[in-house]
């Protein structure tokens, strides 16, 4: 396995290393060195679990966000601005 290049240039380039990427590295790095130590087995659940809790925590702040991003200041500014401009005309 030491031979498969994991990283991307281009993925790191737009978004960064992720959780997920470091542990299959780990994962790697470990069948290509410790394979035959008598910790492995416990490592490798470990490490199992570690990934498995990275992607239940990706998963939950993906619900959090609720799609935060997607047009939401557009939708949000129409709304301050109408809030502003009736404040406006209240004062006067």
């Amino acid at each position: 396995m030491s031979d498969k290049t994991v990283f991307n240039e281009l993925y790191k380039e737009r978004f960064g290393r992720t959780i997920c990427e470091v542990h299959r590295e780990m994962y790697d790095i470990m069948y290509d060195n410790l394979r035959l130590h008598p910790k492995y087995g416990e490592l490798t659940t470990k490490l199992d679990e570690a990934y498995q809790m990275a992607k239940k925590m990706d998963a939950k702040l993906r619900q959090y966000k609720n799609n935060y991003d997607d047009g939401w200041w557009e939708k949000e500014r129409e709304e301050a601005i109408k809030q502003k401009v009736s404040d406006r005309k209240n004062r006067i």
